[in-house]
């Protein structure tokens, strides 16, 4: 009983000590360090300097859709900066077809006050939380990051 006792504690620690080395990676099995680097690389995205995607004369121009294709003028969004309102945060005007209005951060830029015209008739007022919708973040992160120059329009 003994010698099985003995055999039993050798085969454990064997495993012990083989069980973590399954879990290494072998670099004949497609993982090499190159690979490896390049994955953690791939994980981390750089922040972008601006998230405009064009310029059209002094308007700055947005994607509806976050990556979108600037050609695609059905999904861009015309944006002026208008400057700073009364507690010293930013102020867009913007062209969307149709639509158009401002955007004015207020609590630290985490919601926006926002007013839409149609043609010269107010349609609707509110606030959103920027969080919520990326093309807005979009647009107010450059504008609070000095991204946006101010247009006299």
């Amino acid at each position: 009983m003994c010698r099985d006792m003995n055999l039993l504690l050798r085969i454990l620690r064997f495993q012990v000590v083989l069980l973590p080395a399954l879990f290494v990676a072998h670099p004949t099995l497609g993982d090499s360090a190159v690979d490896r680097s390049s994955a953690g690389r791939a994980t981390s995205t750089p922040i972008p300097n601006h998230y405009y995607v064009g310029r059209k004369g002094d308007a700055y121009e947005y994607a509806k859709v976050p990556g979108g294709d600037a050609d695609d003028v059905q999904s861009l969004v015309l944006v002026w900066y208008a400057g700073t309102s009364k507690e010293n945060e930013p102020v867009i005007r913007y062209q969307d077809g149709a639509s158009s209005g401002t955007l004015s951060c207020f609590d630290n830029c985490q919601f926006v006050r926002g007013t839409t015209l149609i043609g010269n008739k107010l349609v609707h007022t509110g606030r959103i939380r920027v969080t919520n919708d990326p093309l807005i973040y979009a647009i107010m992160h450059d504008a609070r990051a000095g991204r946006l120059s101010y247009s006299a329009k």
